[in-house]
């Protein structure tokens, strides 16, 4: 039922996407998918995450809305190099209730309240703030400030699931932006100075954590 009602935003995300416009003077690099896309996009990471975390239905809300969210996020962020807080920032209280809710849901199907996930999820947040944050200090680093923003709340979901699982999807992700980014080079579709968005391979390396780990944590 949680999976048919993530699917069922699919019509709405290409317009949420067509929102977002660039910062002023950048360009529009890529047009809204179209709702067939994001259709079958939504269908399976949908059903790959339910799937996976099948013996966790409490877990599911919070991990089938970062799925959902994250699809839109990475279509806005190819697009327009954005990664709005319209949609980050509300997505934090949105995705700490629902962990919540899964800590509830655990403790009243074990008869026992374990508080280990709810810290590490903080922890692993705070962390991936401060690592990201510090990156984005430094110069021609190419990380925004969505970047940092997205990381954070990565950070939670990742952590929820352990720190194994936060250092996998940080490496997957950073392995995937500089492939993406050096194919780019050696094609000659991008030169070293051309702004890269990172936010879809931030989102793919924790989806591929998340699946990897996610049944066993």
């Amino acid at each position: 039922m949680l999976a048919v009602a993530a699917v069922a935003t699919v019509p709405l995300m290409p317009r949420v996407v067509g929102a977002f416009a660039p910062y002023e003077g950048a360009p529009v690099r890529r047009p809204v998918p179209s709702t067939a896309a994001f259709a079958a996009v939504t269908a399976i990471a949908v059903a790959a995450v339910a799937a996976v975390l099948r013996d966790r239905p409490g877990w599911l809300p919070a991990y089938l809305y970062l799925t959902v969210a994250g699809i839109v996020l990475a279509a806005v962020d190819l697009r327009v190099h954005r990664l709005p807080d319209a949609i980050v920032l509300p997505s934090y209280p949105v995705l700490a209730a629902l962990l919540g809710l899964a800590a509830v849901v655990d403790g009243l199907s074990r008869d026992t309240w374990d508080a280990d996930h709810a810290i590490a999820a903080a922890a692993a947040a705070g962390v991936l703030l401060a690592v990201f944050g510090t990156m984005y200090l430094i110069p021609g680093g190419g990380l925004g400030r969505g970047d940092v923003k997205l990381a954070g709340l990565l950070g939670a979901a990742l952590g929820w699931l352990g720190p194994s699982t936060v250092l996998l999807g940080l490496l997957t992700g950073l392995v995937i932006a500089g492939l993406y980014a050096g194919v780019l080079l050696a094609t000659r579709r991008a030169t070293r100075s051309d702004p890269i968005a990172y936010g879809p391979h931030l989102l793919l390396g924790a989806f591929v954590a998340i699946l990897v780990t996610g049944a066993g944590a």
